[in-house]
């Protein structure tokens, strides 16, 4: 009787066992089953030092370098693990080659019980390339108009190079290293602290490089302007039986811009010296402009263009049928004045040719009286004539009061 109450006893102890491991089991798997989880974390790169050292950069984007991983274990477990408990890393030491290089990537962080059943990739491919450093001038780009009446002087850049380092091939495409400032409206110095700009060829910011100094120094002087002409300075002279029968300069005015009081003592600006000396033909040339101290040309060259004739001297002799009068006193009117005047001319041979058109013969009445009045024989020449003989060189002019002609 007792035996059977023992046995009894010990197989509800048993059951009674074997019962809480199956609610023991299904706690386990209901409440916290093992399931499985997609994590993407970034790929940190260490011994990034192993290039620096070694002159070699990394030309792909690094922004992009992403595990995804599926990992399979408890719920509990895995809903602790994420982006900044799981660790991905590549190992830069004793990868130098220039082109494509594979690095493993190892994984941390994972606890013990989970497994990683899927991977995007064990090897991250970098590609890489000689590092490279060059000097390159500064350009200015200047935006906007000062104020009206004032302009730009010479701007200064500080420094005016700067060193950019990069990738080979991300140097190579440097078409343009600038800084742009808007002067628009200005009336006085423009200064301002700019930072460096470094282009390709389509206008677009080189990325992932350095530029040192990344910032300059601009300083653009603004000032007062002014319009003055230019003079030639002509030296020497052409060979013998000829002369200089016109000189002309293009342009024949610039605009200049200084310091108000350097603008206010200037009236033109001389060319070079054009040398004609024993010249028999015509020079025509591009010269520098000599420009004082303290002034500059505005948006024009420093450089114009000058052109010297030179031709045979020629003679000529013609008649003057009618000379001309000026100053006849206003109570006097003009009767006759005396013509047929022989005049001898000398100058450039297309001077000469237009001699009949170009220069003027006169006798000057201021002073002269009633009656008879024998007065000089003027004239006025264009450049290139010379009046060598007048004969005769005066003429008898008749004159008559103005008050008897009206008398019956």
């Amino acid at each position: 009787m007792n035996n059977k109450l023992i046995n009894k006893d010990y197989t509800i102890r048993i059951l009674s066992v074997m019962l809480a491991l199956l609610l023991w089991f299904y706690v386990i798997t209901e409440q916290n089953p093992e399931i499985t989880k997609d994590v993407t974390v970034p790929i940190r790169l260490i011994n990034t030092v192993f290039l620096e050292k070694n002159n070699m950069v990394i030309v792909n984007d690094t922004d992009n370098f992403e595990l995804t991983m599926r990992i399979k274990g408890k719920k509990d477990v895995l809903d602790k693990l994420n982006a900044n408990t799981v660790d991905a890393y590549a190992d830069l030491a004793g990868h130098n080659l220039k082109g494509e290089n594979f690095l493993k990537i190892n994984v941390g962080g994972i606890p013990e019980g989970v497994n990683i059943i899927m991977r995007s990739m064990d090897s991250l491919k970098i590609m890489l390339e000689s590092k490279i450093s060059v000097q390159r001038s500064v350009k200015l780009n200047i935006m906007g108009n000062p104020t009206h009446g004032m302009a730009v002087m010479m701007p200064s850049v500080t420094p005016s190079d700067v060193v950019i380092t990069g990738a080979e091939s991300k140097i190579g495409t440097i078409h343009e290293v600038r800084v742009d400032v808007d002067i628009a409206s200005a009336n006085a110095e423009v200064r301002k602290v700019l930072p460096v700009r470094v282009l390709d060829k389509a206008g677009k910011d080189i990325q992932d490089i350095t530029v040192e100094p990344g910032n300059v120094e601009v300083s653009i002087p603004i000032e007062n302007t002014k319009r003055v002409s230019l003079s030639m300075d002509i030296s020497g002279q052409p060979a013998a039986g000829f002369v200089v029968s016109s000189a002309s300069v293009q342009p024949e005015e610039v605009l200049v811009t200084g310091k108000q009081q350097v603008l206010e003592g200037i009236t033109s600006i001389k060319t070079e010296k054009i040398d004609i000396t024993e010249g028999k033909t015509a020079v025509s040339k591009e010269v520098r402009l000599i420009v004082p101290e303290g002034l500059e040309i505005v948006d024009a060259d420093e450089i114009v263009k000058v052109s010297v004739n030179i031709e045979k001297i020629a003679t000529s002799e013609i008649i003057v049928k009618d000379l001309e009068y000026v100053n006849l006193p206003e109570d006097l009117e003009l009767v006759s004045i005396q013509g047929d005047i022989k005049v001898t001319l000398r100058g450039a041979e297309s001077r000469i040719a237009d001699a009949p058109r170009t220069v003027k013969y006169y006798v000057d009445l201021k002073g002269a009286v009633e009656g008879s009045n024998v007065l000089n024989v003027l004239w006025e020449a264009p450049q290139g004539i010379e009046v060598l003989e007048v004969s005769p060189n005066q003429a008898a002019v008749v004159l008559i009061n103005k008050a008897q002609m009206q008398e019956p």
